[in-house]
């Protein structure tokens, strides 16, 4: 009996090919997104989980007490020695620090610019699964300037030789010793590093030295240990070398570092919004297939009235009708993997990801996508199946219609529904878009477009700033030169001040930065209140100059003359800074503190430089001459300000706009085909009465709107939802800038859907008006 209705199921497919296609090709679009979909969102949960220790590995961080927001992923150094020596639950402590954009190099020929390195023990071997080849896992970073390379790394370095033993060179020209080499880090890790750097002098230089929080503590805890419990032993112990601390200390478990870090952080809330338009799209798939099924189901009782008078029951047509139906939606999942398969490689360039399917090695996954085809079979075929087979014989045979006006209202709705869908999808990669843009081209506070910049590593050098830049400015394209220790989205440093007025035992966050006088007026800032530091006054060693967020926090109507406390100094404020980003605009702007730097050269060194922008590419080319020439023994590199700045909220947030782009292409697709299916189901309906208004005299542009206006209605009424949806939208996305929707974003989305609509619906309709009145009234 089955295989007698899957045999007729796939003759209704030959007999119907645009209808099957339609309906086929809306699910299976709507399936293969959702696929790609989860895979992303399983790839991105999947973070971290190739270490054999994943569940008892955990970073130290800190968060104000009564402030949980305001967190900390660094800690001090001398933590880890406290936690291996006396918390008994933990195994394994190491301290490590970032390298960020070091320049190695094995001679000459092969300098690079490496993103990412970690100074680290030989114990990073013990506690994650980073696979090492070559080389003592024991021993392997124990001595000073030893280095770790990945197998990328050795061969990049070192092409068709054997890098053990060998030297390469830091950018301060230090020698370093390959002592091992490792399998290259798995993408999916946190700690996604190129080499592993011995943290020997790190140890010698901070080992006791609890008050430079810039350093990463991992802990791996014994089995069936408490994190809670082991938090609990250690929370206050920065108050032990610093009463004046408010800081309590944790475990943050690695399973939560890739997606959310800190308290603040809003990357996991990404995998959200692409959770959303995976649903919503494999939503609209199964509404538009259901309503094709249902619509032209609609058409079949003639049909039905022969096979019941042939002796067919009703529990027969009930199961005839939910196989076709499922026939139609396992056939749509084959072609669905067939799809995923084809467009994943240009999916993985739109989420920057290298995704791989693997639908065999998830077997649950696949059980999962099954059921969401049964199910959609199943609902698509339940129309028919349970109302559709319940048609009188007589009637139906005699020509009546068993279906009287309004009996279509459930059909409207769900119709309502696709159109309300597409809206939705139309409406988030609107906002997402607009948002990123907003976020891209946001006033920052500064002309970034007219700088460049580089970073030169430590050095002794007898040669001042002073000289440096005289030489510099010689150049008529370079308007202006600062030296600071940080700059704006590069690098940011944070400290605890103390304020005049201010609770005598409490400190605030800010960040700050050492800066030459020229850093105003280089970076295009705006003085609101004072002056600027200047070499006319002798004083300004202990002046600073503060944003107006510290102002505003601090509760200072006039900051000037105030004094600020850091590292037990004061320092008397002369000027107030406009307020500007000085991290990625996706956060919100926090008390800024800028001193005077006393000194030229020496261990941190951030250079920008003010340009024409009409000679940038001369500028550039003379300022690397000059620096190459000033500064021989070490490595660097002058860039545009955009190249190297950490803006990681950014770029997550610009793939997510472009992921929301892909898949609202889809959606919008799914809509389409699914609507030019109803607009075949709504002309055939209405042959008869095309056909005579055509007979007395009615031309196609009279005839175009009556397949067409009641889609444009429903698309027109579907539009209501855009604007609540915007301010739904803004207020659930993270970050602290939002873009507002505008009249002319609805009117974008309103256009978006009408043309669609008009597009998908107006060649079948016009086919329609312009059908032979003869054949029309020989219908049947």
């Amino acid at each position: 009996m089955i295989k007698h209705f899957i045999l007729i199921a796939f003759r209704n497919l030959r007999r119907r090919k645009t209808l099957s296609f339609i309906q086929i090709m809306c699910l299976s679009v709507g399936l293969a997104a959702f696929i790609l979909v989860a895979r992303y969102v399983q790839y991105e949960r999947d973070y971290d989980k190739f270490n054999a220790n994943f569940d008892r590995i955990y970073k130290v961080q800190s968060y104000k007490k009564n402030d949980r927001l305001n967190d900390s992923g660094q800690s001090v150094v001398p933590i880890a020695k406290y936690l291996s020596q006396n918390i008994p639950e933990v195994e394994l402590a190491i301290a490590t620090n970032e390298c960020w954009d070091e320049y190695l190099s094995s001679d000459d020929e092969h300098v690079s610019l490496e993103h990412f390195g970690i100074i680290a023990p030989s114990g990073i071997f013990d506690m994650f699964s980073f696979e090492l080849i070559r080389g003592d896992k024991a021993t392997v970073l124990d001595e000073p300037n030893s280095i770790v390379l990945s197998e990328k790394m050795a061969e990049k370095y070192f092409p068709g030789e054997d890098a053990m033993g060998k030297n390469l060179f830091d950018e301060r020209k230090r020698k370093l010793t390959v002592t091992g080499i490792m399998k290259d880090v798995p993408e999916q890790s946190s700690l996604n590093a190129s080499y592993f750097l011995s943290n020997a002098n790190l140890l010698k230089s901070r080992g006791d030295n609890w008050g430079n929080s810039s350093y990463e503590i991992f802990v791996m805890l014994k089995p069936n240990s408490d994190p809670e419990v082991v938090s609990g032993k250690f929370e206050n112990l920065l108050q032990q070398h610093d009463k004046e601390s408010k800081r309590v200390l944790y475990l943050h478990p690695l399973s939560k570092l890739h997606l959310k870090e800190r308290a603040r952080d809003d990357r996991g809330s990404v995998i959200y919004f692409f959770s959303f338009i995976g649903i919503l799209t494999l939503l609209l798939a199964c509404v538009s297939f259901m309503n094709i099924t249902t619509s032209f189901s609609t058409m079949r009782s003639v049909e039905i009235g022969i096979r019941k008078v042939s002796g067919s029951n009703r529990n027969i047509i009930r199961v005839q009708f939910f196989t076709e139906a499922i026939v139609i939606a396992l056939l749509a999942f084959l072609l669905a993997i067939l799809i995923a398969h084809l467009i994943l490689p240009f999916f993985n360039s739109v989420v920057n990801r290298n995704i791989e399917l693997q639908l065999i090695q998830n077997p649950m996954f696949i059980l999962f996508l099954l059921a969401v085809v049964l199910v959609s079979g199943f609902i698509g075929g339940s129309y028919p199946a349970l109302i559709i087979s319940g048609f009188k014989p007589v009637s139906v045979l005699k020509g009546k219609s068993p279906l009287k006006k309004g009996k279509l209202t459930g059909l409207n709705a769900m119709v309502y529904l696709q159109f309300i869908l597409s809206v939705v999808l139309i409406t988030s990669s609107i906002w997402m878009y607009k948002q990123v843009n907003f976020l891209k081209n946001k006033d920052l506070g500064y002309n970034k477009e007219n700088l460049l910049h580089c970073t030169l590593p430590s050095i002794k050098t007898n040669v001042s700033y002073t000289q440096v830049r005289e030489r510099i400015l010689e150049n008529p394209g370079i308007e202006d030169m600062t030296l600071s220790i940080n700059a704006p989205l590069h690098s940011t440093w944070g400290t605890d001040l103390k304020y005049e007025d201010g609770p005598v035992d409490d400190r605030i966050y800010a960040r700050w930065n050492e800066a030459c006088a020229g850093f105003i007026s280089t970076m295009g800032m705006t003085l609101v209140q004072g002056r600027n530091f200047s070499d006319n006054f002798s004083a300004d060693g202990y002046t600073c100059l503060i944003n107006e967020t510290a102002a505003k926090q601090f509760a200072w109507d006039n900051a000037i003359g105030k004094w600020i406390n850091h590292n037990n100094r004061e320092y008397t404020v002369i000027g107030v800074i406009k307020d500007f980003n000085n991290d990625d605009v996706h956060n919100p702007i926090i008390p800024y503190f800028l001193k005077l730097r006393e000194e030229g050269f020496a261990s941190y060194n951030d250079l920008t430089f003010k340009v024409n922008p009409n000679t940038t590419e001369s500028s550039l080319v003379y300022i690397n001459s000059v620096l190459k020439e000033t500064f021989p023994d070490v490595l660097f590199e002058v860039n545009g300000y955009d190249v190297g700045t950490y803006r990681v909220a950014l770029q997550i947030w610009t793939s997510a706009k472009n992921t929301f782009a892909f898949f609202t292409v889809m959606a919008v697709l799914i809509a389409a085909m699914g609507l030019f299916g109803l607009v075949v189901f709504a002309s055939q309906r209405r042959v008869k009465e095309i056909g005579i208004r055509k007979v007395q005299g009615a031309k196609a542009e009279q005839i175009l709107p009556l397949v067409t206006k009641q889609f444009l209605i429903l698309v027109l009424a579907s539009n209501i939802i855009v604007y609540p949806l915007a301010k739904l939208l803004a207020n659930v996305t993270p970050g602290h800038f939002k873009y507002q929707f505008t009249v002319v974003d609805l009117f974008i989305v309103l256009g978006i859907s009408v043309i669609v609509t008009l597009l998908s619906s107006g060649y079948q309709a016009l086919r329609a008006s312009k059908l032979n009145p003869v054949e029309a009234l020989r219908y049947e």
